[in-house]
């Protein structure tokens, strides 16, 4: 027979076991509730994170394609406004209507300075020298077309203003495609290969490899 005593006894011992269970099961379930608050916030964090990462990203790729197409634009400007002057430069001479000629040469000049202007704003350092060195040559077709005196010969004595324009072309193109990343951002036929190339008959395996 067991006494009142230790029926007592058994009483308290699994009266202290149940709290121990109880407070046991409580932490467990504090722990987990933790565990899975701190997995939300983690959760909420790491797609924050990524999503402002891919928005950063695009944000920089758009910013960066503005850049490049501005960059484009403007030295598509300046190609077409120093080959304008060259061109009305080599037919001044022999033009029917010289101050119509006239104009466009001086139209052309200030297209060509406003484009190198703002080149200064969108293209690297090796863009902006070249482009200053396309309007300086520039300068030098249109004196000579005008006048036939090329005001810069006692510097460039063995090239004429063409040459050196086309030298500068030749530059300024490779320097823009160095920047707009393009493949083989060097290899820029210069004008001269082009001329030559016009003048000289093409064989017809070479005229089909040219198509």
């Amino acid at each position: 027979m067991i006494s009142r005593a230790q029926r007592c006894r058994r009483a308290i011992t699994h009266s202290g076991a149940s709290r121990r269970d109880h407070s046991l099961y409580i932490g467990r379930m504090w722990v987990w509730n933790a565990l899975g608050f701190l997995g939300g916030v983690l959760a909420v964090a790491l797609t924050s994170y990524v999503s402002i990462t891919v928005n950063r990203r695009k944000m920089d790729a758009d910013t960066q394609a503005r850049w490049e197409a501005a960059l484009f634009e403007k030295s598509s400007q300046l190609a077409e406004a120093a080959r304008s002057l060259r061109h009305h430069a080599e037919q001044y001479a022999d033009s029917g209507d010289k101050q119509l000629c006239r104009d466009r040469m001086d139209s052309a000049q200030e297209k060509l300075r406003v484009a190198v202007e703002q080149l200064r704003l969108v293209g690297d350092r090796r863009v902006q020298v070249a482009a200053r060195t396309v309007k300086l040559h520039a300068w030098a077709v249109f004196q000579q077309g005008v006048d036939g005196r090329d005001p810069r010969a006692a510097s460039f004595p063995d090239t004429e203003p063409i040459g050196r324009l086309n030298d500068a072309l030749q530059e300024f193109y490779r320097a823009v495609r160095r920047q707009l990343r393009a493949p083989d951002a060097e290899d820029v036929l210069h004008d001269d290969d082009l001329d030559r190339r016009a003048e000289r008959p093409q064989a017809p395996a070479q005229r089909a490899e040219s198509a």
